[in-house]
């Protein structure tokens, strides 16, 4: 049985790398925001550039600062501050032991530094497959993979996980450690949503326990 499972937000931090790049953006702009409040913003469903216009800047410099910020964000150094979310190495190999294949589902605009960052990390070798979609395109290539997976499940932090899992027929399985909060997951309409991948997992074998022998 194939577990589909986003990057970002699901299994490392983003938030640590998020700030630091956007202070470093910031700076070449010349401006400063509050970058908690920024966080707080984007958890709460604002792109950067929206989150930084409702803190003051003005639209063009916010626009400025937000490719800069994109510019940078996937740049070796910058992946270098994302480390692994409490727990989700003891999980997924929970998921192994329970007979599921682990498929790592993630868009990322440098694909070619994403398995040299899992490597670091210890996550490789917990993954049966690594899937790094573009992302202009994430929830409909998701969609695309998922149904090619016969995914039994997706675990995910966004709302665009959650469309890709509905297109596909996917049960969705949403966890608040990464993008979006709860609040604004619940919001959209993504419920339930998880604390985080120790309890998502522990949903889904309340469900799917069975066809695990369980």
């Amino acid at each position: 049985m194939n577990l589909a499972l986003d990057l970002d937000g699901t299994l490392i931090t983003c938030e640590p790398r998020q700030s630091a790049v956007l202070q470093a953006a910031l700076v070449r702009c010349g401006a400063r925001v509050d970058l908690n409040h920024v966080w707080e913003l984007k958890r709460d469903g604002f792109s950067t550039e929206n989150a930084l216009v409702k803190l003051g800047l003005r639209p063009k410099l916010a626009l400025r600062t937000a490719m800069d910020w994109r510019r940078m964000i996937e740049e070796p150094l910058w992946l270098g501050m994302d480390s692994v979310l409490p727990s989700v190495l003891d999980v997924l190999c929970k998921m192994h032991e329970a007979g599921a294949s682990l498929w790592l589902l993630t868009a990322r605009s440098r694909r070619e530094w994403v398995k040299s960052q899992l490597a670091r990390l210890g996550l490789i070798r917990k993954l049966d497959g690594v899937v790094v979609v573009p992302t202009h395109e994430s929830a409909i290539t998701k969609t695309k993979v998922l149904r090619e997976l016969e995914a039994a499940a997706f675990f995910g932090d966004t709302e665009s996980d959650w469309c890709a899992s509905i297109a596909a027929d996917v049960p969705f399985y949403a966890v608040s450690t990464g993008q979006r909060s709860s609040k604004f997951l619940a919001r959209v309409g993504v419920q339930p949503v998880h604390a985080d991948l120790a309890a998502a997992l522990k949903a889904f074998l309340s469900v799917a326990g069975r066809r695990f022998g369980n």
